[in-house]
């Protein structure tokens, strides 16, 4: 909207695009919104709900340039800010109070002067927690911000509101009798956990905003990356092993070039399939040796579908792939007769000549014959057009 003022006064989303990928509705300004556009659905269902909805493609290079603005401004604050994805951050204003003069005046001064700046509109949330701030922005209109300072603030809204419950997690607590976040916090940790397992447990910290992890810092060290990963929605129902195998190709491209790129060795593949009904299976395989191949990372991919006896009963809509148990030093190598892991050099110099051509003359200019013939499913640059992020916000 901040390049086009002809679409500030209508209803419009960002989304991918229909006809070559997956059509799904990544975010939507107010009007829309207001119109019941949700994130994560699909273009034809938004348009049903608001026949007229204007659908622009992603520019991340926009976002990226003003995703790192806002940030700089942000430092003028505090010195511990964290992001989580592109266009959200978390602030620690404890130690600026003294200095600004009070919590309000900082963030009415953020809100001004992002506005007047750099001409984009805020929704901050302010609390004593992760969870809770980050609920208050979802709250928050544009360009106004939302305190929650106890759980009487927010114990009427819907346990969906809290973070990471999906569509799928607050239909199984709505057939237990849990609608809100007071319904959740009234549970026992224990009463959740054995409905949802662990996630059970940590979405009753959730509601109850007992959420004591810090905001990392500018200074602060990073962790060691602990798994590289990728996944993607697909732009059609996976029926048959054939359509699996071409998206399988690509996210092993994606995470084999990663895990070279960062000068390491994975030892454990884990598959991820969500199905149509919104059922998600998650499997893993350790190697007899590390490598860094995207030979291996496939192969390993296609046994654990087999030796999982999954079939396409119910078809597959998101599919991912990750590596674990890493490590910067490779493990010395054995011949092994009937291992098809077994790490090759040639596979090695095959991976490199790959990825050299795709640096040079990008991702399509090189690959199997299958993924080439269907441009419909394979249209996309996993590596390159999506910024990874943690698979949730506590795990490390």
């Amino acid at each position: 909207m901040l390049y086009h003022p002809e679409l500030r006064n209508i209803p419009m989303a960002i989304a991918g695009d229909a006809e070559n990928r997956h059509g799904i509705i990544l975010t939507r300004n107010a009007l829309a919104k207001k119109a019941g556009v949700k994130a994560a659905e699909p273009i034809w269902q938004a348009k049903q709900k608001c026949p007229n909805l204007i659908i622009r493609e992603p520019d991340y290079e926009s976002y990226e340039y003003f995703s790192k603005k806002v940030r700089a401004l942000y430092y003028e604050y505090t010195d511990k800010v964290e992001s989580f994805g592109l266009d959200e951050c978390w602030l620690d204003i404890s130690d600026s109070i003294k200095l600004f003069g009070s919590i309000k005046n900082i963030v009415i001064d953020i809100l001004r002067r992002v506005k007047n700046e750099i001409g984009l509109t805020l929704s901050i949330g302010v609390s004593n927690n992760k969870i809770w701030s980050k609920l208050g922005s979802d709250i928050a209109g544009e360009s106004e911000y939302y305190v929650i300072s106890k759980l009487s603030d927010i114990e009427s809204l819907p346990a969906s509101s809290l973070l990471n419950i999906g569509a799928h997690t607050y239909d199984k607590l709505k057939s237990f009798g849990i609608y809100s976040i007071g319904d959740i916090a009234k549970c026992s940790s224990n009463y959740l956990k054995g409905i949802l397992g662990k996630w059970g447990e940590m979405i009753w910290y959730f509601a109850n905003g007992y959420d004591l992890s810090e905001v990392a810092g500018y200074n602060d060290p990073y962790e060691i990356v602990k798994s590289i990963g990728n996944s993607s929605t697909t732009v059609r129902d996976i029926y048959d092993m054939d359509d699996l195998r071409v998206v399988l190709t690509i996210l092993s491209d994606s995470v084999g070039s990663r895990v070279k790129e960062a000068g390491m060795y994975f030892k454990t593949v884990h598959l991820y399939l969500r199905n149509k009904n919104l059922e998600w299976r998650t499997m893993q395989i350790t190697l007899n040796e590390n490598s860094d191949l995207v030979s291996t990372i496939f192969k390993s991919a296609i046994e654990l579908f087999k030796k999982n006896n999954l079939n396409f009963n119910v078809p597959y809509r998101s599919i991912g792939i990750s590596v674990s148990n890493l490590s910067f030093k490779k493990e010395a190598s054995s011949i092994r007769l009937f291992d098809d892991n077994s790490y090759s050099l040639r596979e090695r110099r095959i991976d490199e000549a790959l990825d050299d051509i795709r640096r040079r003359y990008g991702y399509h200019s090189i690959s199997k014959l299958r993924v080439l013939e269907d441009t419909e499913l394979s249209n996309f640059d996993i590596k390159n057009e999506h910024t990874v992020f943690p698979v949730s916000y506590f795990r490390k």
